[in-house]
């Protein structure tokens, strides 16, 4: 029994390690691995395929001895400080209209409540789902990462005019060179293979880590939401996460709040306490001659009294 469990265990080692020499093998020879069923959509394997040349130099460039190039990935695109307590992930495309309400309706009041005051942290991921949205999602980066986040939020305010026009990616092109890129920008930026096979692979290893089918997804604190959000929802997830840090931050609040209102307090106090003591001493100063006088004229009569005593005593005798 023990031997025919060992003679298994061998087998299917053997199989596997036959897999694995079949795609080193296929990748040497410069052929594209089988999709897997994270890539099943369409347009994302067309364009996965066209990596297969890519692949090939890498072959060759081992063949030869050569280092293998190795492309940065897209930066992180943010919103918020790195040391938020609460760090959202939006997995977004920009063809979709539940990003689109996402963005230009609920984010503003998300930035102006939770992330301008230090509580969130937003990370934004690209997702294209069709040609049409890998073409503005390129387009979103023709002006480098910089004004990354302002081409999607253009892109996703005019969503409604160029993705409903008679001609979408015209309408695109019309949108994109109005706001400050150039012919030459826009060909380039559509050509660029390396900016393509990059937006692919963020949407891949969205697909692996999190499983995602739908946009938007939005993950918070690790866990995932696949859909869109209203204010008020992102309230009723967030402020839980939040207890502890806004009851710090009242705390402090109010004894800053507490602090300054016994410094004006003491502030206000110490003018009137000199002011008191000017008083007093300008009144003791005053009353030193009229308390002098005061003396001197009741000591008189006294005097005239002690003589008049003494004069009649004598009239007596």
């Amino acid at each position: 029994m023990q031997l025919f469990f060992r003679s298994l265990i061998l087998l299917i080692g053997m199989i596997a390690y036959g897999h694995a020499a079949e795609e080193a093998a296929k990748t040497a020879t410069g052929q594209a691995p089988k999709p897997t069923t994270e890539q099943s959509d369409n347009t994302v394997k067309a364009q996965t395929d066209k990596a297969a040349p890519k692949q090939a130099d890498n072959a060759a460039a081992q063949k030869t001895g050569k280092p293998k190039l190795i492309t940065k990935p897209l930066p992180e695109m943010a919103m918020g400080s790195p040391k938020a307590p609460v760090v959202i992930i939006n997995y977004s495309s920009l063809t979709c209209s539940h990003c689109a309400h996402f963005h230009t309706v609920v984010l503003p009041k998300i930035e102006d409540k939770y992330i301008k005051p230090g509580y969130v942290r937003i990370i934004f991921r690209d997702f294209p789902g069709d040609q049409l949205s890998l073409n503005a999602h390129r387009l979103a980066w023709s002006k480098g990462e910089l004004k990354y986040l302002d081409f999607v939020k253009l892109l996703y305010s005019t969503q409604e005019k160029w993705l409903t026009a008679a001609d979408p990616a015209m309408a695109l092109k019309s949108i994109v060179l109005q706001n400050g890129v150039t012919p030459k920008q826009y060909e380039t930026c559509l050509k660029d293979q390396e900016l393509l096979d990059k937006i692919i692979q963020v949407r891949l290893e969205g697909q692996k880590k999190y499983n995602i089918t739908a946009t938007p997804t939005i993950i918070i604190n690790a866990k995932i939401y696949p859909r869109a959000f209203t204010f008020e929802e992102f309230e009723g997830i967030v402020k839980p996460l939040l207890a502890s840090t806004l009851a710090k931050d009242k705390k402090q609040l109010a004894q800053g709040k507490s602090k300054e209102a016994i410094k004006v307090v003491s502030e206000q106090k110490e003018p009137l306490t000199e002011n008191k003591k000017d008083i007093i001493k300008v009144s003791e100063e005053m009353n030193d001659t009229p308390g002098e006088e005061k003396n001197d004229k009741k000591e008189e009569p006294i005097k005239i009294s002690q003589e008049k005593k003494a004069e009649d005593k004598a009239k007596k005798e």
